[in-house]
């Protein structure tokens, strides 16, 4: 039975489809003059759930069609048929705000999509994402079409969520344009008068697929000393708060995304309060428009008595938001002994788990006594691979003599580690000194496999990676991602410690040792400039610096003159 009334609207706002053109601003309205009055005519209300029978006069109505869903796919509700007999065709700039029952109930909203199916081709293709109600028993979404079968499918995933954030235009990765099912880009940041600064990203550039299995929500950002007081101001009152919420649905609707997702990560403790009421507010006018809410949020400290939230009430915002993101978390040094006591937390905090997806970067981490910076593989092995001639050694070289060329930075015998696993924080790293002593953590194919641990022992809602685009500057994480993805358990692998030896060459000479870090080389016999080359590898990769040295000839030794008279003497 499919009852009149409520859920599935045919109105006329002429919104465009999510993936495709925007629809036809064309006489979505007629307007009636008679006298000084105008008439609008609008389409009645319907909602759209089983029925039974053959007596449905509604506009959509169970099919008796059953057609196999994609590979990748499983099917959630019936297959409904657009009822021509009692409705004609949809007019052009009117959208269809659809409402389908669930086979069942789950609380899993996570990769859904509706779908219309082509009898002729007898291929689905996709229309837009679906959203879950908090019942569980219901899906909705707006359409600006109406094909003859629709049905909601979700896409399989193994490990559910995978997200993927790239900068504004930036290029994804090839295994994640085949792998992730949500594409965030950084595109927006917030105005001081509460609207929205940036440009969409162009998302040919992205490589995204257009299939409909990856779900479009750009960023707001504000991440910097400059931006952090912008969200502070709006945040201060409920009249700017109301003011940026009605500008990003504004930005949504008119882009025609999915949804939208929220990252301002360095707000201060006593903005607990404005920020959880913005939320609220902003998911509720979001989710009257069919439109879905991912936040980006630091994680919780351990302290020594609690974990302390700061600003952000992971209750309240996991009742809000549909999507909640634990931003990267940067000390590898207490990751290992915190993150289970935090994720312990969380866990009991956000419900449904299925919400709280854990981000990891392909970034390395450097901790020195100021903080945490962030570096590239590149940037970090450039770090290790620095070398020179060992200090105190005389700068003028010779031919046919000895001397030692130090890696600065992995040199054991000076008391640095070396580049080594720490089964301590699961990464390879190494200690230098500069400026009081400084770690660096390399993120690679071992280390983010023993992150994804987490997210299987805690049955998260998925995986979010930090920067997921084609920077060959960057560790190739995917290597481990993919394979969790399709199995939905992480590869817990270590590097052969072999591989983090040095290896050292010399163009001409001869030269031993430097397993330690400290090469001693016999210059060659003729002088000349040559190369002395090191090569490291962080277990997966190999970074090589090599540096000319010049050897010049050795000064001939003056023979002493030795006068008769002297030597008679």
């Amino acid at each position: 039975m499919i009852r009149r009334g409520g859920g599935t609207t045919w109105g006329s706002r002429g919104s465009p489809t999510l993936y495709g053109q925007r629809g036809s601003r064309g006489p979505g309205r007629w307007i009636v003059v008679g006298g000084a009055a105008l008439v609008l005519i609008i389409f009645a209300y319907f909602v759209l759930r089983s029925c039974g029978g053959s007596s449905c006069a509604d506009p959509y109505c169970p099919s008796g069609e059953d057609p196999p869903v994609p590979e990748g796919y499983a099917r959630i509700t019936k297959v409904y048929e657009f009822n021509r007999k009692t409705t004609g065709p949809l007019p052009s700039g009117f959208e269809v705000q659809a409402q389908l029952p669930v086979e069942g109930t789950t609380s899993d909203g996570r990769n859904l999509g509706f779908f219309s199916f082509v009898p002729e081709t007898r291929n689905w293709e996709p229309l837009t994402p679906a959203i879950l109600d908090q019942s569980g028993t219901h899906v909705s979404a707006t359409l600006n079409t109406a094909p003859r079968y629709i049905a909601v499918l979700r896409r399989l995933s193994a490990a559910g969520h995978v997200i993927a954030y790239v900068p504004h235009n930036g290029q994804l990765h090839p295994d994640a344009v085949k792998t992730i099912t949500v594409l965030h880009t950084r595109d927006f940041r917030p105005a001081s008068d509460g609207g929205i600064l940036g440009d969409l990203t162009d998302f040919a550039l992205t490589g995204v697929k257009t299939d409909g299995s990856v779900a479009l929500f750009p960023v707001i950002t504000a991440d910097s000393k400059e931006l952090t007081p912008i969200v502070s101001g709006i945040l201060a009152n409920s009249v700017t708060r109301s003011a940026h919420v009605q500008q990003i649905v504004k930005k949504v609707v008119e882009s025609n995304l999915a949804g939208i997702d929220v990252a301002y990560t360095e707000l201060a403790a006593s903005e607990r309060t404005p920020f959880t009421l913005f939320v609220t507010e902003l998911a509720q006018a979001l989710h009257q428009r069919n439109k879905r809410l991912s936040l980006t949020v630091p994680a919780p400290l351990k302290t020594a008595e609690r974990v302390d939230e700061g600003a952000y009430d992971w209750a309240e915002l996991g009742r809000a938001a549909d999507i909640l993101q634990v931003a990267p978390y940067r000390d590898q040094s207490t990751l290992r002994r915190d993150m289970p006591t935090i994720l312990d937390y969380l866990s009991m905090a956000v419900q449904p788990l299925d919400k709280l997806v854990l981000t990891v970067s392909p970034y390395a981490t450097e901790k020195t006594p100021d903080g945490i910076n962030v570096l590239t593989l590149t940037a970090a092995m450039s770090i290790a691979t620095k070398m020179g001639l060992l200090a105190g050694a005389d700068s003028k070289l010779t031919t046919n003599s000895n001397v030692k060329i130090q890696a600065f930075n992995i040199d054991t015998s000076a008391g640095r580690t070396g580049i080594t696993w720490q089964s301590a924080t699961a990464t390879v790293a190494f200690s230098y000194e500069q400026n009081g002593g400084r770690t660096i953590w390399l993120e690679n194919v071992f280390s983010i496999g023993f992150k994804l641990e987490y997210i299987s022992r805690y049955k998260l809602g998925g995986v979010a990676v930090e920067d997921a685009t084609s920077n060959v500057l960057l560790g190739n994480i995917w290597t481990a991602l993919v394979p969790f993805v399709n199995g939905g358990q992480p590869l817990l692998l270590q590097p052969n410690p072999q591989d983090l030896i040095p290896q050292w060459k010399v163009s001409a000479g001869t030269s031993e040792g430097g397993q330690k870090g400290v090469l001693s080389w016999a210059t060659p016999a003729e002088p000349g400039t040559y190369t002395v080359s090191l090569t490291l590898s962080d277990g997966a990769s190999l970074f090589e610096n090599e540096i000319p040295i010049t050897v010049q000839a050795k000064d001939k030794p003056t023979t002493p003159t030795v006068s008769p008279t002297a030597a008679s003497r």
